[in-house]
């Protein structure tokens, strides 16, 4: 396994649901760079199994080398993380199904909607 991701920063977390892994299915409330839904370890797993994919290095620095932070898809947006590159791409996810009493009368739905 690469090396772990570091994903403090609250725009990895969504505080309002849980959405299922992009790889494995299961629920979770972290959220990739992207905003793809995606457990941490899952992620850290995707980018040890996939070497080949383009990947993301720090800026070394006089006292430390490069090292690589992750793939594009999945990276370790750590403090030297060059965060010119860094910026997140919007992503258009589904907005959940209204939720609607079935007794509403016509012209009153999608007024209590979640």
């Amino acid at each position: 396994m690469g090396p772990l991701l570091d994903w403090g920063d609250a725009r990895h977390f969504d505080h309002t649901r849980d959405r299922p892994c992009c790889l494995c299915g299961r629920p979770t409330p972290m959220r990739s760079h992207a905003g793809e839904s995606v457990h941490k370890v899952c992620a850290e797993d995707w980018n040890a199994t996939h070497p080949g994919e383009p990947r993301r290095y720090t800026r070394p620095g006089p006292d430390r080398p490069q090292h690589d932070a992750g793939t594009w898809r999945f990276h370790n947006d750590g403090p030297i993380t060059d965060q010119r590159l860094t910026a997140p791409a919007p992503v258009t996810t589904d907005s959940p199904p209204a939720v609607v009493d079935i007794d509403m009368e016509p012209g009153q739905r999608g007024l209590f909607a979640a």
